[in-house]
């Protein structure tokens, strides 16, 4: 069997990339702990040492992804001075991370089981899109109101990261760039795609 070269330490992450793979193209169903070792190419035994059956596998995948979400929108709030643009920052964040990732989307959203009012990035966005409405209305906007402002703008941002999952979906009108080629985009296509989002985001009134 042709082994797959990693460095120690990081085969958990290399198992559940691989397995993300998998589910992908053949479905969760398909999908067992031996084959995940024959994915990774390490001994069968292997995968246990880090998920002890297929359930914990695809808990700690949901995890995973949830853990890697989290802190990008944490890391773009903490980069983010000017606080009147913190929610457009974010929601330009939202979706480039799926764009870049669309196998987290496609797998969080559709296998793993979300309680939206209790997922860490969401209750995140909420306190966040909270502390900037207050601001902007001066203290006179009610808990109700904040809460259904914040969810259509999720909902903005989770319906266009779905759009640039797509396959068929094209990222840049210049250069035709596929999403499964996002991963290689220059700066400067990154940077297109920042402003395509920022345009229609910028759109919503808070």
């Amino acid at each position: 069997m042709s082994k797959r070269a990693y460095h120690h330490g990081n085969l958990k992450q290399e198992l559940i990339e691989r397995g993300l793979e998998f589910i992908d193209q053949n479905g969760v169903e398909s999908l067992s702990m031996r084959k995940l070792a024959i994915l990774s190419g390490v001994s069968s035994a292997a995968p246990y040492a880090h998920f002890e059956n297929k359930e914990a596998f695809l808990s700690e995948v949901q995890n995973y992804i949830t853990e890697q979400f989290t802190d990008t929108l944490q890391k773009t709030y903490e980069s983010c001075r000017d606080r009147q643009r913190v929610l457009l920052e974010l929601g330009k964040s939202y979706v480039l991370f799926f764009s870049q990732n669309p196998l987290y989307y496609s797998f969080i959203f559709s296998h793993g089981d979300i309680d939206i009012n209790n997922y860490p990035p969401f209750q995140m966005f909420k306190n966040i899109a909270g502390n900037v409405m207050n601001e902007i209305y001066g203290g006179k906007i009610g808990e109700h109101d904040i809460y259904n402002k914040t969810l259509a703008m999720w909902a903005m941002v989770h319906g266009l990261a779905q759009l640039y999952t797509l396959p068929a979906f094209r990222m840049m009108d210049s250069q035709k760039v596929e999403q499964k080629n996002l991963q290689n985009a220059s700066s400067a296509e990154i940077q297109r795609i920042y402003e395509r989002i920022e345009n229609i985001l910028s759109s919503v009134e808070i």
